[in-house]
């Protein structure tokens, strides 16, 4: 699992990931993080396999309604004299499959997200791989599952097969009404080329009504087993085992009365569903599904369903769409005994900003989960990731309106009755990022400014301007030396643990958020200001992030020489239980250390 690093390091976005940081295949470094899978050893003197696991574990597909998948590119600092270390995209080498299932590989000479008008979906590649013991000498290594391993360990493309299950458990989930979900199933042998269709349907449950009935179901994508030749081109080993998952076209799908309504705002007409897309059981329980109603257990943010703004009603429009997760296992039968490995793959809306990177990317958030800590302190390696993060919160502030996230924060506030003043917190009100709300907000810029004509979003043209600089790294070295008092100030602290939560939520340290102190969950205008996690709660940094920053400016402010702050951070800390996750995560981190990725 390759984790988060500086930017002349990071591969980038590819139509053929591999890679939780969704880098192209040709990037992928030997890695993964395992699931669970046999660990049998076979075989006397010959070649034995011990687990088999999938390259990546796990993947992000993107819809689109082209039939042409996106090509692989990576990310790259802008080399032009004026590109002002910029994040770009380069090309990079990408398989195009052949009506015989065989992979050719080639490099574009640039990248075309649309075709006459419909976005190319990203379609991920999973790779599978072998970690095998040599029988003459007991070495033991990881490499890719390929023809030529195969006939080492006695075994054909027969011995393989692949089962793919995808699901989109949304509507069941806040009905509480499996029979709302639809799930699509395959099972294909590694000797079977051809793509097949993943046509979801609803279960059938005594007593309820499916969503989706068997006779009309939805396409949630397709799904391959290329064909290994035994080649080698433009560095690819064309003999290795891969599937392929191509998500869906990004459709809506309704029952018969989704045909159109107004938007909430404005008005406006609009069509919900096209009619041939109205395929849905009008009886299903999802098609009453109301949020306010005692009933249900709704999950957060409670008004995420087509129909929950409507202003007659709150009731569900009914609507589904085509996203769904699923999970991917691979069976190997290796002289009469059974190897799988398992895989997870994601298929989400179209990424409209490929070559602006998030400032918390998924591998930033598996390690968070897992309270991976800092690594011990290294000088160049803890500056050139805080120079990474910041880089990235300028891509991030460079597509934000923070204009309306400020005002929608304030009015999400004000509807919550949130506003009042607490000691110790910037203000959450009209006064919120303005020259009112000192030392939180910059006193020496007019942070009062009204919107005019030729600068109506004067906030978001705020926050570009203190964000570039800092994207350099001397530069933000500097900032952090000069205004470590400040920036603990203006960070927005992750939220505790609950070993580090005090049975006084009063008491719990202002460093932490703490989920029953309501305060904490308030707009604000600290960073990042007024966006929100996937809960509507203010977004943070995560805990790693927020640790690993905080000890750098501590350090940059005392002059301290290295290691010091880090131990004394790490004995007041209570020790995480370990786990094999955490394990994998710091072995990745510690080869990190000592040989970074390359572009």
């Amino acid at each position: 699992m390759p984790l988060r690093q500086p930017r002349a390091r990071t591969p980038g976005s590819s139509g053929n990931d591999v890679s939780l940081t969704l880098s192209g295949f040709t990037a992928c470094p030997i890695s993964p993080l395992r699931a669970y899978s046999a660990r049998v050893t076979i075989g006397g003197d010959r070649m034995q396999l011990l687990e088999v696991f999938f390259q990546p574990p796990m993947a992000v597909a993107r819809l689109g309604g082209s039939d042409t998948p996106l090509e692989s590119f990576r990310w790259r600092e802008d080399p032009s004299l004026h590109g002002a270390g910029k994040t770009v995209l380069e090309p990079a080498t990408t398989l195009e499959i052949q009506l015989d299932g065989t992979p050719r590989p080639y490099l574009p000479s640039g990248i075309r997200f649309r075709d006459q008008g419909l976005i190319r979906p990203v379609a991920p590649f999973f790779e599978l791989w072998a970690r095998v013991k040599d029988g003459g000498n007991g070495k033991e290594h990881v490499q890719p599952l390929s023809l030529p391993l195969l006939q080492q360990l006695g075994a054909s493309l027969d011995a393989l097969s692949f089962t793919l299950e995808v699901a989109n458990l949304k509507a069941a989930r806040r009905c509480g009404d499996p029979a709302c979900g639809y799930v699509a199933r395959v099972t294909v042998p590694a000797t079977d080329h051809r793509r097949h269709a993943l046509l979801a349907r609803s279960p059938q449950q005594a007593g309820t009504q499916p969503l989706v009935t068997s006779d009309r179901p939805i396409p949630l994508g397709h799904f391959q087993v290329l064909r290994p030749v035994p080649a080698l081109e433009l560095g690819v080993d064309l003999g290795v085992v891969r599937v392929r998952f191509t998500p869906a076209k990004g459709e809506v799908y309704g029952p018969p009365a989704a045909t159109a309504a107004p938007s909430p705002d404005l008005q406006r007409i609009h069509t919900l569903v096209k009619p041939e897309n109205r395929i849905l059981n009008p009886a299903a329980a999802w098609c009453a599904y109301d949020a306010n109603d005692a009933r249900y257990d709704n999950p957060q943010p409670s008004d995420t369903y087509d129909g929950a703004d409507a202003l007659e009603s709150e009731r569900s429009w009914g609507v589904v769409d085509d996203t769904c997760d699923g999970t991917l296992r691979a069976s190997v039968v290796v002289r009469g005994v059974r190897f799988e490995a398992f895989g997870r793959v994601f298929a989400g809306p179209p990424d409209f900003a490929p070559d602006r990177r998030p400032f918390v990317s998924l591998a930033d958030d598996l390690a968070d989960r897992d309270v991976v800590e800092p690594a011990p302190y290294e000088a160049k390696v803890s500056e050139a990731e805080i120079s990474d993060l910041f880089q990235r919160a300028f891509e991030t502030v460079s597509l934000l309106n923070l204009d309306a996230q400020r005002q929608r924060g304030l009015s999400e506030n004000a509807a919550n009755g949130l506003t009042d003043d607490v000691p110790g917190y910037p203000h959450a009100d009209g006064r919120s990022m303005t020259a009112q709300d000192v030392p939180y907000a910059d006193k020496t810029r007019d942070l009062l400014t009204q919107p005019t004509p030729q600068n109506p979003v004067p906030y978001a043209e705020v926050a570009s301007d203190v964000h570039e600089p800092l994207a350099d790294i001397e530069v933000l070295m500097d900032f952090l030396r000069d205004y470590a008092d400040r920036v603990h100030l203006l960070i927005r602290p992750p939220y505790a643990l609950f070993r580090e939560l005090a049975d006084d939520p009063d008491q719990t340290p202002r460093t932490r958020r703490d989920p029953r102190r309501t305060r904490d969950g308030v707009h604000d205008m600290r960073m990042p200001p007024f966006m929100r996690d996937s809960d509507a709660s203010p977004l943070s940094l995560t805990r790693r992030q927020y640790a690993q920053l905080m000890d750098l400016v501590d350090r940059l402010k005392a002059g301290m020489p290295a290691g010091v702050v880090a131990d004394v951070m790490r004995a007041a800390r209570p020790a995480a239980p370990n786990t094999p996750a955490r394990e994998h995560v710091h072995r990745v981190l510690s080869r990190r250390r000592q040989k970074p990725e390359q572009p």
